[in-house]
């Protein structure tokens, strides 16, 4: 067979060539992270040099052969302008015989384009790269293994055709076993696929191309060697492209290659094979050449988008990003950085997780949303079952919502309507405390602080809603090493009570619901109070009829060491908001979940609807990476990674307590919160510099906070708190006290 032959032929020439004025570097790891390396921009604007990937149907379809003869076509093609020819193999198995060939046939056109040829890492056991790099005592990770072919692209001319030769199909398993496809999906180049032109090969080229297609990657062009004519695979893949709808791809087939040992010279140059090659070529720089450079999508988004919580007058600085995989943020620049922010709070799992990549890819071809009204459907129908195993008891009536802010707005309505439904109309006022934050909606943001929050603006149009004094914070012992039972705390001291006492017994006759986010107050400061608190204010709730209502959307899902930190006091609000991580970061989704007796009470005994209903409210899509997440959290060893979290954030960050800056040191769970005396004069900065030191951290008023990943590793994390305490001891220049 031809393609075996080809490399066969090539076992005598050296590991990597180098041809006219091209730049070599020896295979190896250490072109991982080469801080010196150019970054990797892709094809200059207006240029017909793009960086492609060439996949295989199947094995032993000829794709080393289209990768020769694509790159024979490129650096023709160069004669009539600048530009050189980059080949890269960035696994090889078995004898290096694949760069060495495309050398081979390239060279006699080396004078139009110059050709560099590489192969990134090589394991010696002719075999599938996951077995072959066991063999050799272990292989390349995912993250180095993309590394490296970042920097190979990177060194190579700005003006350089690149193309990368992948080591099988999308599925096939990389050193470290996961799918190639997904290692490289993150580099977001075009692909080339090289269909099977066998019996049988139709379906193993639209199985290929579908796999690619579902990680983002469709294929630019399908060229199939052999099989030409109205009854070859190139036809038949058409018509069956047609059947099912898909956009238009270009498929193309080149006559076979000629059985061995003949030579390949009279093919590569036939008419027909030079047509078909420069066709896929052409089809590869037309889907690249609407693309955006990061420069260029970094200009729209700063003349167009407006980013969270920032002027459009003065906007902030932004990074762009490339991917994000694992616990690491890359950006367009080339840099990775340690998320210490989980997305605000709510990337548990980090990010590219395969267990929730295969459910949304499977949810996709399914379907991605239908209407909820009338309707339902398996992944809400799940979602719901697997809540109803892990919420506090009680809880078993669950409305799905779009947004953490929309879930208290739900809430809100319920404990207005159960009242009114009840016949006392005259109990409609949401008291709340001080430094609390629970969205930007109206009625959450009138949930707010009204002084100290985000929100002061809208004062005066916002509903009028009661406020006790925030909770006193919690000491440290009182939330860790504590054998008391939940809620009674004798070493809590103070909780800061009486005021939400005095207001309750005071004015319990108007007051519909109390709204807290219990144990952790979080964009209201990151405070962190008693558990007693909360036993308490449920008591006095139900002496005085009124219900009580958790906002656990950020601290839902084991972030401060219990799956809910309701269960720190040992008690159950009468309605519960929950977000953030429930679908592990990969899209919005949140929920309401209420006790069957505020749900009946809310109906009324009778028909009344709650007039509520988002568009996307049970999306499928969403509900269906939801199950995901929650299986994959449950199952795994969250509480533990979670205490180890919690441990590691004491050792390294208590000894900033000395700073003179600083005023507090607090860590529950997986937050781990350095407070400023005030706040910095220049918060872009502060942050600047902790992306110079490799961590994204994003800092707010007085506070460095850090809330990662669960799966986040000790060195990660210890790259965290080391970066945070560098700044600190660096020294920030504060505001000054007025």
């Amino acid at each position: 067979r031809h393609p075996c032959w080809l490399k066969r032929w090539a076992r005598a020439a050296p590991l990597c060539t180098m041809l006219p004025r091209a730049i070599h570097r020896p295979a190896a790891a250490r072109a991982v992270g080469r801080s010196a390396a150019p970054p990797f921009q892709g094809a200059p604007s207006g240029s017909r040099w793009v960086s492609f990937l060439v996949y295989g149907a199947n094995t032993d379809v000829g794709k080393t052969l289209a990768s020769a003869a694509l790159c024979r076509s490129a650096a023709l093609r160069g004669g009539s302008g600048a530009g050189s020819v980059t080949y890269i193999k960035p696994v090889q198995t078995g004898a290096d015989a694949d760069a060495s060939a495309v050398a081979r046939h390239c060279g006699a056109v080396a004078s139009s384009a110059p050709l560099a040829v590489q192969t990134l890492f090589h394991y010696s056991s002719p075999e599938s790269p996951h077995t072959a790099a066991r063999k050799d005592g272990g292989g390349v990770s995912d993250t180095k293994l993309r590394a490296a072919v970042t920097a190979a692209l990177a060194r190579a001319s700005a003006s350089s055709f690149r193309l990368v030769e992948t080591a099988g199909g999308p599925l096939s398993p990389a050193p470290s076993g996961t799918p190639q496809a997904d290692v490289y999906a993150a580099l977001r180049l075009p692909c080339v696929l090289v269909g099977d032109a066998r019996l049988g090969g139709i379906s193993a080229t639209l199985c290929a191309a579908e796999a690619l297609e579902a990680r983002g990657q469709p294929a630019s062009a399908v060229v199939f060697i052999g099989g030409c004519g109205d009854d070859g695979n190139a036809a038949g893949l058409r018509v069956v492209l047609a059947a099912l709808k898909r956009p238009p791809v270009h498929v193309v087939s080149v006559p076979a290659a000629p059985p061995m040992p003949e030579p390949l010279d009279k093919w590569l140059q036939d008419e027909a094979v030079v047509a078909g090659f420069d066709s896929v070529l052409a089809a590869v720089e037309t889907s690249s050449s609407g693309r955006m450079s990061a420069a260029e999508y970094a200009a729209v988004d700063r003349e167009h988008l407006w980013h969270p919580y920032t002027s459009m007058a003065q906007p902030g600085r932004i990074w762009p990003v490339r991917s994000a995989e694992g616990c690491e943020i890359e950006l367009e620049d080339g840099r990775r950085l340690i998320d210490g922010m989980s997305s605000w709070w709510c990337a548990v799992h980090g990010y590219n997780v395969p267990e929730l990549n295969a459910a949304a890819s499977r949810q996709l071809s399914s379907m991605s949303h239908v209407m909820f009204g009338g309707l339902t459907h398996r992944p809400a129908a799940e979602l719901a079952q697997l809540l109803l195993g892990c919420l506090p008891k009680g809880l078993n009536r669950i409305f799905l919502c779009d947004s953490g802010s929309v879930s208290v707005e739900v809430a809100l309505k319920m404990a207005t309507q159960y009242w009114a439904m009840r016949g006392r109309p005259e109990k409609c006022r949401i008291v709340s405390v001080r430094r609390g934050y629970h969205g930007d909606t109206f009625g959450a943001m009138a949930a707010c602080d009204p002084d100290n929050g985000m929100h002061g603006m809208f004062k005066g149009i916002l509903p009028s809603f009661l406020f006790a004094d925030a909770p006193e914070r919690a000491p440290d012992a009182c939330m860790r090493d504590c054998s008391c039972a939940p809620g009674v705390c004798e070493g809590a001291g103070d909780d800061g009570f009486a005021s939400m006492e005095a207001l309750l017994e005071g004015r319990a006759g108007e007051v519909s619901a109390v709204i807290v986010e219990p144990i952790v107050q979080g964009a209201g400061g990151m405070r962190i109070y008693p558990p007693s608190y909360l036993a308490r204010l449920r008591a006095l709730c139900d002496r005085l009829e009124v219900l009580l209502i958790f906002d656990e959307i950020a601290t839902g899902f084991g972030r401060t060491g219990r799956l809910f930190a309701s269960e720190h006091a040992g008690v159950t609000p009468d309605i519960m908001c929950i977000g953030k991580a429930l679908t592990g970061g990969y899209c919005t989704l949140a929920a309401t979940v209420a006790t069957e007796a505020v749900a009946l009470g809310v109906s009324g005994g009778g028909g009344q609807p709650l007039m509520h209903g988002p568009t996307y409210m049970g999306n499928p899509l969403a509900c269906a990476i939801a199950v995901a997440s929650l299986r994959l959290l449950l199952a795994g060893p969250w509480r533990e990674r979670v205490s180890s979290i919690e441990a590691q954030m004491q050792r390294e960050l208590e000894g900033l307590l000395g700073n003179k800056a600083v005023a507090d040191v607090r860590v529950l769970g997986a937050i781990g919160v350095v407070e400023l005396k005030a706040a910095p004069k220049d918060p872009g900065a502060l942050q600047a510099k902790l992306v110079d030191l490799g961590v994204w951290i994003r800092p707010f008023g007085t506070l460095i906070y850090i809330m990662p990943p669960y799966v986040i590793t000790k060195r990660q994390l210890s790259q965290l708190t080391s970066a945070i305490a560098e700044v600190v001891s660096a020294g920030i220049e504060l505001v000054e006290e007025t």
